[in-house]
């Protein structure tokens, strides 16, 4: 068997394609995700009772079931119920889903993670529940879970290949396509490795430039 990546050159444009493609619904799903993981956050640590249950009972459900079960049931289960969604639509919507979950227990150990003594002096200053929030908490809960949101940033990222079976026209549905016309499996997925690896690496890059140089201080 000898390798030749030469029969990929006129593919280098679509890969990249593939790539925006992938990098665009990753960063939709990471701010849907995201957005609604905060919501997820508080209903599990709001005072009623029927908040906690149910923000807890998604949460356990989501996390203890596959993604492609999750894309399955929103590409192929929603048409019958009327709700018909393309492709993309249905990629963004189950990895948002997906990772509203694993964020909700992101902040969550984050905000636990900050002395009761911080939230005690805010109290004792008299300050509001929206100051304390944002003055007080915020920064040293993310600067203590800033390690964990970039690590799922990437698995989400990542795990955004699997909406290639559903002919979502991302990088590993490219990659697939090259393979059945060239033939060359390995360069074909080498290449694309590489390029996964890449955006990874840039994203790990960048929130390490974030810690160190926007986030000063941590709270042990």
């Amino acid at each position: 068997m000898q390798l030749y990546y030469g029969d990929l050159v006129p593919y280098l444009i679509p890969l990249l394609k593939g790539l925006a493609v992938s990098i665009a619904v990753s960063l939709a799903a990471t701010a849907i995700g995201g957005a609604f993981g905060i919501l997820l956050y508080a209903g599990r640590t709001a005072r009623l009772n029927v908040f906690r249950v149910a923000a807890s009972a998604y949460i356990e459900i989501i996390r203890n079931t596959p993604l492609l079960l999750q894309l399955y049931l929103v590409y192929f289960a929603l048409p019958h119920a009327g709700v018909n969604l393309d492709p993309v639509t249905a990629g963004i919507l189950a990895l948002s889903i997906n990772n509203s979950a694993y964020m909700a227990e992101i902040y969550r150990a984050g905000f636990q993670s900050v002395p009761a003594g911080l939230r005690e002096a805010a109290a004792a200053l008299g300050m509001s529940p929206r100051d304390t929030f944002w003055r007080v908490l915020f920064i040293p809960a993310m600067r203590n879970v800033l390690p964990a949101i970039t690590n799922q940033t990437i698995l989400l990222f990542l795990a955004s290949s699997i909406t290639s079976v559903v002919s979502l026209p991302d990088l590993m549905h490219v990659m697939m396509g090259i393979t059945s016309t060239t033939f060359r499996t390995i360069e074909a997925f080498t290449v694309g490795g590489l390029l996964y690896f890449a955006v990874a690496f840039l994203i790990a890059s960048f929130s390490r430039v974030v810690e160190t140089r926007f986030i000063k201080w941590k709270v042990a």
